[in-house]
């Protein structure tokens, strides 16, 4: 790890250099390109628009990295990890193993320090973090430059997020854990001492908790050019969703109600007509546009979520289905009954093949440029109410649900309603937008897929306890090899096969 900073710092500066030809005394301080808060505060300065035009193609290369091929067809930024998220669930059911990826995903195989995917999504909210301290080393904490404080404002939500992801696939959740061993923290030199070990769960929450406090105190006020940028709802968003983690819920109930202010929810009529393809659409808060330059093509989320492309998910055959159980949750006044192939349902066209529960939510757009979402505002809807039910304030968390379920099932009518309660109707409304593992991780859920009538594939029938270690992902052997400050002793126990009960 502490290789791999360096590694990226160098990187990052010579794309600067070869993108907008930064002067040549911006680098004169050291052969790794790091700068004194002097030499940072003389730029600025001096000429603070040319810095502006430094620091904004390294911000747009984040989030362009956020949507780039990684490692092969089931590593494509983050959505591939959006998308294992509901994999390692019971959201999804897997009509065929298909071309193997995200099969292992599926299996809850993917835990042990030697694969893949502990080192791909280790390394890839890493070097998030790398990319975003580079940023932040270039730009004084005190500048007054409106542009300046945007961009280390989105910085700084990034960094959050990253910690935000990492702490939750290699440590048991939060609550209850609190000294338990997290992951490194690395900050720049202007904001103090990184941890390089294996940092408690506490410091990984208070460095995630301050990013998100110094995100906002910079983004205030600023309006974005696109949803592709994190702005001041979007960082009240992301900080929400860390506050149902830690169980603070009057903050998740604060910020839930901030992020969602600017952006209604869809009315039943547009949910029936969305194709969750689209960054412009009505609840879209974030999301990447994909465009004929960006495109991954067969190795892309919608190649794996959508039923109708030429997709891993559609013609090739591994269709994503809703979970048969949470299907028939709903009643049949519901309008996301829609969104999936009902068995008692009339079809005609390709969705008269289509398996039974097949996901037709998530629609093609030609020449594979469907849009990613990364957040929305019945999420927000969602996260207040829950937190309102775990304060015991039942009777308001049903009016704040109301407000979603009217736009969703004409024959709901509820005074007061539970978390779980609320949580059963966030399954529903975010059905594979990535939410399906993390949840069950916050809540001390296990995996139910081995029930009568389930719809779950074969040798992946299979319940899983609550708090297994299947669920998580060990410390990748190429930390443990490369940074001095873990070693074997560190790492995550391995699950037991009892674990798995068939």
């Amino acid at each position: 790890m502490i290789k791999k900073n360096i590694q990226h710092i160098l990187i990052g500066s010579m794309l600067c250099m070869s993108t907008v030809g930064c002067s040549d005394s911006f680098f004169d301080t050291g052969n790794s390109s790091v700068v004194t808060p002097d030499d940072i505060e003389e730029i600025e300065k001096n000429d603070p628009e040319a810095l502006v035009k430094i620091v904004q193609p390294m911000l747009l290369g984040m989030y362009t990295y956020m949507t780039s091929l990684q490692n092969g067809h089931g590593d494509f930024g983050h959505m591939s990890y959006v998308h294992l998220s509901d994999m390692m669930s019971d959201e999804i059911a897997m009509h065929t193993a298909g071309s193997g990826w995200f099969t292992f995903d599926y299996g809850l195989d993917y835990w042990g320090a030697q694969y893949t995917r502990p080192y791909y999504y280790w390394n890839f909210y890493f070097s998030m973090i790398n990319n975003a301290n580079e940023l932040i080393n270039k730009i004084s904490l005190s500048t007054d430059n409106k542009e300046l404080q945007a961009i280390l404002g989105q910085a700084y939500a990034l960094r959050g997020f990253s910690y935000f992801m990492l702490m939750q696939m290699y440590q048991q959740t939060y609550v209850g854990n609190e000294s338990a061993k997290g992951c490194p923290i690395y900050i720049t030199l202007q904001e103090g001492e990184s941890i390089p070990s294996r940092a408690p769960l506490s410091a990984v929450m208070s460095r995630i908790e301050s990013d998100f406090e110094t995100s906002l105190r910079y983004l205030e006020g600023w309006s974005r050019p696109s949803k592709i940028h994190v702005n001041y709802d979007v960082a009240a968003g992301l900080y929400a969703r860390v506050c149902l983690v830690k169980n603070d819920w009057g903050k998740a109930i604060e910020y839930s109600r901030i992020a969602r202010r600017n952006t209604p929810i869809y009315t039943s009529e547009e949910l029936k007509s969305e194709g969750f393809n689209n960054i412009n659409s009505k609840e879209w808060m974030w999301g990447a546009d994909i465009t004929a330059e960006t495109t991954t093509i067969f190795a892309s989320f919608f190649s794996f979520i959508c039923s109708y492309d030429a997709g891993y998910g559609g013609a090739v055959g591994a269709y994503r289905k809703i979970d048969a159980k949470l299907f028939d949750t709903m009643s049949e006044s519901d309008v996301r009954r829609s969104q999936f192939k009902d068995p008692n349902g009339s079809y005609s066209g390709e969705e008269l093949v289509f398996p039974n529960y097949t996901n037709l939510k998530f629609k093609k757009v030609s020449n594979w440029e469907a849009d990613y979402l990364y957040m929305r505002s019945s999420e927000m809807l969602l996260i207040e109410a829950e937190a309102l039910a775990h304060q015991g304030n039942n009777a308001e968390a049903a009016t704040v649900l109301g407000e979603l379920m009217r736009h969703r099932d004409a024959s709901w009518s509820q005074s007061s309603v539970s978390a779980e309660a609320v949580y059963g109707q966030r399954r529903l409304e975010l059905w594979g937008e990535g939410f399906g593992l993390w949840d069950k991780l916050r809540l001390g859920k296990g995996i139910e897929r081995n029930y009568s009538g389930s719809n779950h594939l074969g040798q992946y029938k299979f319940n899983v306890v609550p708090k297994s270690w299947f669920m998580h992902y060990q410390i990748p052997l190429s930390e443990i090899d490369n940074n001095q400050y873990i070693n074997s002793g560190d790492q995550n126990p391995s699950p037991y096969q009892s674990d798995k009960q068939y």
